[in-house]
């Protein structure tokens, strides 16, 4: 019995970077994001009694914050996709 192989994939990518590179970017753009609304967790923590002013606080650190940024931050010009080569085949150690 005969085993077909499928054909192999080709992966295309837009990246100007390495994947690494781009993903470290959007991790730390995101940390820093959840940092600002646990900021805002904390100082509406100590305003509760206020109950509207503490809302507002929670939602313009959080949701508030994302909104700006995918208003205000331009996006990546959409470019002709590439083929990424594969690396080439690591020797094993002897």
């Amino acid at each position: 019995m005969r085993r077909h192989r499928r054909e192999p994939v080709q992966v295309v990518t837009d990246l100007h970077e390495t994947l690494a590179v781009e993903h470290g970017r959007q991790i730390r753009i995101r940390l820093v994001a959840m940092v600002v609304w646990i900021a805002g967790w904390i100082v509406a923590g100590t305003l509760w009694r206020d109950g509207v002013l503490a809302t507002m606080i929670l939602l313009s650190s959080g949701p508030g914050l994302w909104l700006l940024w995918w208003l205000l931050v331009p996006r990546r010009p959409p470019e002709r996709r590439r083929p990424v080569t594969p690396p080439p085949p690591r020797e094993l150690p002897r």
